[in-house]
């Protein structure tokens, strides 16, 4: 099914704001269009103050000029934030996927990156199911059947939720689910300011043989609106190697089975 030009052209940003530049001619390989149909799309980014054009590509701007600054969506925002320490959790986890397994992926920018990993690695004979049109519409690899679950598409947040999402995952089984959130404290756990998302992740829990955490630094000690499950819930918590020592030491005191990457 043909990409939404709103959603190439999302891709687009995605992949400036990741990489700075990119020629137009392996953009339009990768999202599987015309070279007129690419040069269509970054010439309307560029009237928009998007992104520069240059000889042969395109590559990001960081200023808009006089146009007023347009408020970065909740996505924008997650995929701009601890980039690294992404990259290591995904990369750790990775490895934690067996060959002909089915995974859940949420629609975080973690499980992004952990997708990323799974297309860049040898494991083969992978069902993965998302409720995450970016992860859905980036996984080009005849090794992993991709499933995206029905829902409501929340343009914020970039993910599916809702009843409908939520009804069809209820009979779906995974070995593992793989999901993220806003913050993690021992007294409030996992939690979120969305109840679509708090939805989403407690129906995959519920599914799985084993949920894994993909939690960086910057999320502990932050607590928001609704909590998900218990920091103990999760067969596995996986950080980055910036989480300071202590805060380690008590969260596995707490009975929390934290795995630091890298």
């Amino acid at each position: 099914m043909p990409v939404p030009p709103a959603m190439r052209r999302a891709q687009i940003l995605e992949r400036l704001q990741r990489e700075g530049g990119v020629s137009l001619t392996e953009l339009a390989r990768e999202l599987g269009v015309s070279a007129v149909t690419i040069h269509r799309d970054v010439t309307q980014l560029a009237e928009q103050g998007q992104v520069e054009r240059v000889y042969g590509g395109v590559v990001a701007t960081s200023s808009n000029g006089d146009a007023p600054a347009i408020p970065p969506t909740g996505w924008e925002q997650r995929t701009a934030q601890a980039g690294p320490a992404k990259r290591a959790i995904a990369a750790y986890a990775a490895r934690q996927v067996l060959p002909g397994a089915t995974i859940f992926l949420d629609s975080s920018s973690t499980c992004l990156a952990l997708a990323r990993e799974l297309v860049a690695g040898s494991v083969s004979g992978l069902t993965l199911v998302t409720n995450s049109p970016a992860i859905a519409y980036e996984l080009v690899d005849d090794r992993i059947v991709v499933v995206a679950v029905p829902g409501e598409l929340d343009q914020h947040m970039r993910m599916f939720a809702g009843r409908w999402t939520t009804d069809f995952m209820a009979g779906l089984n995974f070995d593992v689910a793989f999901v993220s959130a806003a913050g993690l404290t021992l007294d409030a756990g996992l939690t979120t300011s969305r109840r679509p998302l708090a939805d989403v992740i407690n129906t995959a829990r519920a599914n799985a043989e084993r949920t894994v955490a993909l939690i960086d630094s910057t999320k502990f000690g932050r607590a928001s609106l609704l909590t998900i499950a218990g920091a103990q819930d999760f067969d596995t918590v996986i950080t980055d190697a910036e989480l300071d020592a202590g805060v380690a030491a008590e969260f596995r005191a707490a009975g929390v089975l934290l795995e630091v990457a890298g």
